[in-house]
């Protein structure tokens, strides 16, 4: 007998109907039994029963709920850098030559703030909302330089009173925004409190900054200053747009660092008089927050400070380390260039494959790789020359033609072809594929020969007519030297 699809469905699902009856009556069957049982047993494990049937029930709900429900953000901890491990780090790059003398001042900063025992608390703030007042408030002796146009502190400023260091830190939208924004952040990385001062809602370069400070886990009071120019409904509802956008993370205050203001006075006589007088000064609420914050968890803040400190100290020293290392690969690059070049004035013609030259390319790769701690070996080696290899083979006659255009630009030279033309191209060949090596190694951690090749076409295909005529001007140097 012979069955079609049709038939074979049909038989299928009257075998499924078959095996659900007989699973209805199983169970039925079995609920009967188990509730007849049921009432012959005491109530209370009729209840207890009867919550288990719910409890089972209602688990795969739960499971479902726990496994598909986004999973809430864990606040990130404060990076913990060991200390002996850094100082270790110093000393080893210093041995290398980098320039840690940043990285050190800040390891020295930190034993200073520790032995003098002192609480720092620096002032973050645009230009001209009151950190000058404020400072001048808490310290009436202080001087303090103020300009009411545009900003008034240009350097970072240390007041001490008692055990406390107050620093007023430049407005980082005044002149120099760059340079005095990088000084504002590192000091209030050192400090074991931020007051961030603001006199309007928070802007969007402000808050770009605030999640900086934020990012360090640094305890911080925002304090909203000059609130006698707004009304009561005003201050409201800027405090509440601040509160949003911090996520109400930290204490938001309302002050006023005083200052003075101009009023039209009326005199005896009928004329009117202008005369400056002073604003009232109420900063307590500030004060009030930052005992808060320091009763909360006193030895935390010291952790944080420390730990402020020694991210700092490592930053500067990772980027005294890339700046050695760009200078060193930018020799070694140039090295082997002038290398390729010498060898190119006694061969023909630029090989597609690099092999003519592939001793250099070798050593160019290596040199490269070690300077990175990247781990490499010659299989890996031989694969980037032969991708660049492969994108020669459609590109000589171009590096030719761009050799060419360079070497007019020398008086007596022309369209001079032949050795030196070639020891051009190769120059370009071999700094493009020295920088394509570098930007794979310094930006990936590891030799990817596919993005290498990528990066040495750009390079090769982009390369400019400056860089060109430099290396024009050494093959003519190192041709001359040969004659002489």
């Amino acid at each position: 007998m012979k069955f079609d699809s049709k038939s074979l469905l049909l038989i299928v699902l009257t075998v499924l109907g078959l095996f659900a009856l007989v699973l209805v009556l199983v169970l039925a069957e079995k609920l009967l039994t188990i509730w007849q049982h049921l009432q012959q047993a005491p109530a209370w494990l009729t209840v207890l029963y009867g919550m288990v049937i719910v409890a089972v029930a209602l688990l795969p709900v739960w499971l479902f709920l726990r496994l598909t429900r986004p999973k809430t953000k864990v606040k990130e901890q404060v990076k913990v850098i060991d200390e002996g491990s850094l100082q270790q780090a110093i000393d080893q790059q210093q041995q290398r030559g980098v320039d840690t003398r940043q990285a050190h001042a800040e390891m020295q900063e930190l034993h200073q703030r520790r032995a003098s025992g002192r609480f720092h608390i620096s002032l973050f703030g645009s230009a001209s909302t009151g950190k000058s007042s404020l400072i001048q408030a808490l310290m009436p002796k202080a001087e303090v330089a103020t300009d009411v146009v545009k900003g008034t502190t240009i350097d970072a400023h240390h007041h001490s009173y008692g055990q406390l260091v107050i620093t007023d830190l430049p407005g980082f939208d005044a002149v120099d925004q760059q340079q005095l924004e990088q000084l504002a952040l590192e000091e209030s990385q050192r400090a074991h409190v931020v007051v961030f001062l603001l006199n309007t809602d928070i802007s969007r370069s402000e808050m770009t900054l605030f999640n900086q400070l934020n990012g360090w886990h640094k305890p911080m009071v925002v304090a909203l200053n000059k609130v006698d120019v707004y009304s009561s409904a005003q201050v409201a509802a800027i405090e509440q747009a601040i509160n949003d956008k911090i996520n109400r993370q930290y204490p938001v205050v309302l002050i006023n660092t005083g200052g003075v203001k101009e009023v039209i006075v009326e005199q005896a006589d009928g004329t009117r008089q202008r005369e400056l007088r002073p604003e009232p000064v109420n900063i307590k609420p500030l004060l009030t927050a930052i005992e808060k914050v320091v009763a909360s968890h006193p030895e935390a803040l010291h952790r944080f400070r420390d730990a402020g400190i020694l991210m700092l100290a490592e930053q500067k020293l990772n980027q005294a380390s890339e700046t050695h290392n760009l200078s060193l690969a930018t020799d070694t690059i140039e090295r082997h260039t002038k290398r390729a070049i010498v060898g190119a004035l006694a061969s023909v013609a630029p090989g597609s494959d690099l092999v003519i030259q592939g001793t250099i390319g070798t050593q160019l790769v290596r040199e490269l790789c070690q300077l990175y701690d990247v781990p490499v070996n010659q299989l890996q080696v031989d694969e980037v020359l032969k991708s660049a290899g492969g994108k020669l083979r459609t590109s000589t006659s171009l590096v030719l033609a761009v050799s060419g255009n360079a070497l007019k630009a020398f008086p007596g030279i022309g369209t001079a072809a032949g050795g030196i033309m070639h020891a051009v191209a190769y120059g370009l060949i071999f700094n493009s594929l020295g920088k394509a090596v570098l930007t794979s190694v310094s930006t990936q951690g590891k030799l990817d020969t596919r993005q290498t090749q990528l990066t040495f076409e750009e390079n090769l295909l982009g390369s400019s007519k400056e860089l060109a005529k430099e290396l024009a001007k050494m093959a003519l140097k190192v041709s001359r030297q040969k004659k002489a």
